[in-house]
């Protein structure tokens, strides 16, 4: 027994008629699949288990079991480092994967509407569908067999024109022996026979969207357009126009859109800023100031908090800085002090702390200063017996009485060198 492994309304496109009664098929052949493989699980063959000496043995195997899984998942855990961006991306992929669960869901109550002839209920669940996964054909192309079986002509446009969309991207990817080429190409060329029909009775025009950066998806109304740049036929006046793509924010704009010539636009979305926070504590802090990457910070360290940005006394930044999550360099200065810095890597949704001891240059310069004689008239190093200075002659601090301390002996000639 073969069992569909979806609910394929490829042959749903020729009335609304036929489109119920296939529809009510497709729902009673997957039920009579999901008894076929419950009992199939019953049945089936398992491999023989492992004989247990004891039941004592068996826990100790368990036990062991368990530890080595709890110390498997560790390392991963350990050599794994997500950056901000895979993590972007990794959400990303994960709520495309609930939607498209979601979207199957919508579209299996959608099938069960139109088996009880609740066309109404049926295109409801049909259109979520089709917002949940904006990238599968079935989805419009159900959306537009409802719209018609209810003459909404303006929703079943708007569907059409997706799958044309959707038909086209798929046999520009799939090889020409694929055997899914048939139902895309059936598809695309009765959604052109029908929008021929349509535009007689609608104001239309088309859309082409360019967007930067090319990995993009396009959206128009919410049915996907294209990847990059994207044309799709829509309905005139003010049309929503959204790109998504990771590592950038979800953007959106209005087009007015005329009939005659094609609206052409450009997007180009913001790359999403990940920020951290940097909280700084520095000793001597009145009067420091704090460059990042040689910028000076917004808030002047100070001993008193401040409007801009409050500092405690021991120059701590009670509220931290929000800095974009990357690396950077970090430099204080301060007259008199040596200038300290240090390279950071300030990480997403994360707070860095960085503390720094300032050394006064006095003190860096005390131990040779200690050696140096005054160059200052009347110093008390001169004072003291045994001084160096004192020693010499022609000092400032002569052993004469009388002599000034700025006498330099200028009377006396001076010593030929030898």
């Amino acid at each position: 027994m073969l069992c569909p492994t979806s609910l394929t309304p490829a042959a749903l496109l020729r009335s609304p008629t036929r489109s119920t009664a296939g529809l009510s098929v497709l729902v009673r052949l997957n039920h009579v699949c999901a008894r076929w493989f419950a009992a199939a699980l019953l049945v089936g063959v398992s491999a023989p288990a492992t004989v247990w000496a004891d039941a004592a043995e068996q826990e100790e195997y368990e036990r062991k079991k368990k530890q080595r899984e709890e110390a498997d998942k560790a390392r991963a855990a350990a050599t794994i480092q997500e950056s901000d961006e895979q993590r972007e991306a990794r959400e990303r992929i994960e709520k495309k994967e609930a939607n498209t669960v979601a979207a199957k869901n919508k579209f299996a109550a959608a099938a069960a509407a139109a088996a009880k002839r609740q066309n109404d209920r049926g295109l409801e669940y049909m259109e979520q569908a089709w917002l949940l996964d904006p990238t599968a054909m079935d989805y419009p192309l159900n959306t537009a067999l409802f719209a018609k079986a209810l003459n909404r002509i303006e929703l079943e446009f708007k569907a059409l024109a997706a799958v044309k969309v959707l038909a086209k991207k798929n046999l520009a990817t799939l090889d020409p022996s694929h055997p899914k080429r048939d139902y895309f190409e059936e598809a695309l060329a009765t959604s052109n026979l029908r929008l021929e029909t349509l535009r007689s009775k609608l104001s239309v025009g088309t859309l082409k969207i360019q967007v930067d950066p090319g990995s993009c998806e396009i959206f128009v109304e919410g049915a996907f357009a294209g990847i990059g740049s994207g044309e799709m036929e829509t309905m005139t006046g003010q049309r929503k126009i959204e790109t998504k793509c990771i590592g950038y924010t979800d953007f959106e704009k209005f087009e007015n859109v005329r009939e005659g010539d094609p609206t052409t636009t450009r997007v180009k979305p913001t790359a999403i800023p990940y920020f951290g926070r940097l909280v700084l504590k520095v000793n001597e802090a009145d009067g420091v100031t704090v460059y990042l990457d040689d910028s000076v910070a917004q808030q002047r360290l100070a001993e008193k908090p401040t409007k801009e940005g409050a500092i405690t006394g021991l120059g701590t930044k009670e509220q931290p800085f929000v800095m974009a999550a990357r690396k950077w360099i970090v430099r204080f200065q301060k007259d008199g002090f040596d200038r300290w810095h240090r390279r950071i890597d300030v990480r997403r949704d994360q707070t860095t702390t960085l503390e720094a001891n300032l050394e006064s240059l006095a003190n860096l310069d005390g131990t040779m200063g200690a050696d140096k004689p005054s160059a200052k008239p009347g110093d008390k190093a001169s004072d003291k017996p045994g001084d160096k200075a004192s020693d010499k002659p022609g000092d400032k601090a002569s052993d004469k009485p009388g002599d000034k301390a700025g006498d330099r002996a200028s009377d006396k000639p001076a010593a030929a060198p030898k």
